[in-house]
């Protein structure tokens, strides 16, 4: 569907900085979002915010990248 978004859960404020950018230089659009982790169980996670139709995609490169995406 047009205009869905999906949310990747990253680790650390650099790794999704990282995630982003590189996201964005193999032309998927993203955002940031910090997200609270009430668990405790991962301290700072953050959200990058994607289209749903490139979710898998998305997922697929950043851990071919060495980014870790949190369940």
């Amino acid at each position: 569907m047009k205009g869905q978004k999906a949310s990747i859960k990253i680790g650390s404020y650099t790794l999704a900085m990282r995630g982003c950018e590189l996201l964005r230089q193999n032309g998927i659009s993203c955002e940031m979002r910090k997200l609270s982790d009430p668990s405790g169980r991962y301290g700072c996670i953050y959200s990058i915010i994607v289209d749903q139709d490139r979710l898998w995609s998305a997922e697929k490169l950043l851990r071919s990248s060495g980014i870790m995406v949190l369940p």
